[in-house]
């Protein structure tokens, strides 16, 4: 047993040193990862030279992703191997959590490790926990969520995760809800359940005050931003529509595995975890539905704990056959999941990051000065860039929120252009970096236009195989009055 459990986290750790050998380095595949990463060059140095006056924790969702990311950049030698490092050493943690999980609802010590390796490979998962981005860790607080309320006995733990899991992700606080009702319905001494409660709120508070004195809010964000950029919310998509895509994204890699969560027991954990699920996807489509296949479906990604755990229950019951049937026919389909997230994950690296690099290197090179330029990817060119940045979606630049919220919003985005040009008369950008993809997707370039700006292109990212939507194009603005 011992064994196997050592093994579990050994390799997701091989995973990580095996990829950083193939790409040659920490590098990330999508921009998220270089917000996080400005954030914390942010709360080293004490101020922020791309987005004058914006506290770091603008812009960050995960509080403690962020504090951890600052631990790990204090023993690295470089701030992109701290990440990386973190994403492994939280992978290790994952996989850790599921095994034990496993082993306590009674799995064997190699059923519990096939079961810890599924969580790297059911529906790719392992390319989520290599992106850089708090996916990894969310899956993480779900595992060890499920290891800690299977345990025989409770311990202080539990509520210590709860206290911590609304600022790993926003939308863990109806998982961290729901955990300590269970545990407060128990039939556990008052003075265990008291000191659970302050617990809760002893690993809350620090994350909360800090969120709270640095942004004037308790909880990140940072959804707000994409809720009022994307507009999806009166775009016009019904519920039907809603499911119909979770069941063409995300259903095909890890069927039939959705089936074991009906097999998850006890009865309130299953009603708990279930809960979970219903909450977010619901409140998914009344804020975000577009959401769903951003960044590889990565919002839904700590569902697969749970998909797993279904998996250990049933292997440890009277419906072990048929769990083995559905282990069987999902061994078959794991390698579609594994291809479109590698395939994802490479493309990224290959076509955003390259295309990433080499803009900002131009820049930095070819623009005098200081010039204020506009970005609606706010991480990379804030992290490796030395310009005064405005980021039109509102990530990192808080008024643009607000001119979405007015204009691109209640517009379904059909003023999306309107609120660009709003933003741009607002802090005069004298350069636009537009990614090829985003400017056919969203016309930027054409809404600034239309509300007279001259935008000249005086730079096209080509070569080394980058996709031509991952191409990164930079606009000189000049503004109506002077063009």
């Amino acid at each position: 047993m011992r064994s196997y459990r050592i093994l579990a986290p050994v390799i997701a750790i091989l995973c990580f040193c095996v990829t950083l050998v193939l790409i040659g380095g920490a590098a990330f595949p999508g921009d998220d990862a270089y917000i996080n990463l400005h954030n914390a060059q942010v709360l080293r140095q004490g101020f922020d030279s791309a987005y004058a006056g914006v506290p770091a924790l603008v812009g960050a969702t995960s509080g403690v992703h962020l504090a951890f990311l600052l631990l790990f950049e204090a023993i690295s030698y470089s701030d992109a191997m701290a990440l990386f490092l973190l994403g492994m050493v939280i992978a290790a943690v994952y996989a850790l959590g599921l095994f034990d999980a496993a082993v306590n609802v009674g799995c064997s010590g190699f059923e519990a490790f096939l079961i810890s390796l599924g969580g790297l490979v059911v529906a790719g998962s392992v390319f989520q926990l290599l992106n850089g981005m708090d996916t990894g860790l969310a899956m993480a607080a779900v595992a060890w969520t499920i290891k800690l309320l299977t345990d025989r006995e409770r311990t202080l733990w539990l509520p210590a995760l709860c206290g911590l899991m609304t600022f790993v992700r926003p939308e863990l606080a109806f998982l961290a809800g729901g955990a300590m009702l269970l545990l407060l319905c128990e039939p556990l001494s008052n003075c265990f359940k008291a000191a659970s409660i302050l617990l809760c709120v002893a690993t809350a508070t620090p994350f909360l005050l800090w969120y709270w004195i640095d942004t004037g809010a308790v909880i990140p964000s940072t959804m707000g931003a994409k809720t009022y950029f994307f507009a999806g919310q009166h775009a016009g998509l019904t519920v039907s529509n809603f499911l119909l895509a979770v069941f063409a994204h995300a259903l095909p890699v890890s069927f039939p595995l959705f089936v074991c969560c009906f097999f998850i027991r006890p009865l309130s954990l299953r009603l708990l975890l279930g809960g979970f699920v219903v909450a977010f996807l619901a409140a998914l489509i009344w804020r975000f539905p577009g959401g769903l296949a951003h960044n590889g479906g990565r919002y839904l990604f700590p569902f697969v704990p749970i998909l797993l755990f279904g998996v250990a229950d049933g292997l440890s019951s009277h419906r072990r056959r048929r769990t083995l049937m559905y282990a069987a026919v999902a061994t078959l389909i794991a390698p579609l999941g594994l291809y479109a997230q590698a395939s994802l994950f490479e493309n990224g690296l290959r076509g955003f990051h390259r295309s990433s690099e080499l803009v900002v290197r131009w820049m930095n090179t070819e623009l005098p000065g200081q010039p204020t330029i506009m970005v609606h990817d706010a991480g990379y060119p804030s992290y490796a860039g030395r310009f005064s940045l405005v980021d039109l979606v509102g990530l990192k630049t808080p008024d643009a929120v607000e001119i979405h919220k007015q204009t691109t919003f209640p517009s379904a985005g059909r003023s999306r252009g309107d609120a660009v040009a709003a933003i741009a008369e607002k802090f005069h950008p004298g350069y636009l970096v537009v990614l090829q993809d985003w400017d056919v997707s969203f016309g930027l370039v054409a809404g600034l236009r239309a509300h007279g700006w001259s935008a000249q292109e005086v730079y096209a990212g080509t070569g080394d195989g980058i996709p031509a939507e991952n191409v990164y194009r930079v606009y000189r603005l000049t503004p109506p009055e002077s063009s």
